[in-house]
């Protein structure tokens, strides 16, 4: 199978079956995000606890990218630091851009989902799908306010 055939099929594999698809009924940081143009919604919570992300869990509708992107997120930045994840969830949105970026703070797996997402540098329009999730995080973490709506 081609690299692009496994990239596909990961996200199918994530939309189809999400990881952490649910939502905290409390939680310390929270935030809901929308993408009128294509009408793919979430909602993002998060438990920090001595600044680490103790727990991390979505709930939303959406296009398999849209859905596969947060649930790899619930994967890979769970358990990291509040600072590592902001300099990951930086570096997921400028691979997606096509700009330089760097996972120098992942592990191989983690890695390798993240780069499922490198295809849709040729495909600009599909960017937003795969950021929204990461935008709405990033806005989850800066602000304690429970439901921060997220701009994409």
């Amino acid at each position: 199978m081609s690299e692009i055939g496994i990239y596909q099929q990961t996200i199918l594999e994530h939309s189809k079956n999400p990881l952490n698809f649910k939502s905290l009924k409390t939680c310390t940081h929270q935030a809901n995000g929308n993408n009128p143009l294509c009408g793919d919604k979430v909602e993002i919570f998060t438990n920090i606890k001595n600044d680490i992300n103790d727990e991390i869990c979505f709930q939303g509708t959406g296009c398999a990218i849209s859905i596969a992107s947060a649930s790899i997120l619930t994967k890979v930045l769970n358990k990291k630091s509040v600072q590592d994840s902001k300099n990951i969830l930086e570096n997921f949105i400028k691979m997606v851009e096509n700009k330089e970026f760097n996972f120098d703070l992942l592990n191989n797996e983690e890695k390798t989902l993240l780069m499922t997402f490198s295809e849709l540098q040729k495909f600009p329009m599909r960017s937003k799908c795969a950021t929204m999730s990461w935008s709405t995080f990033n806005a989850a973490l800066n602000r304690d306010n429970y439901n921060t709506e997220a701009k994409v």
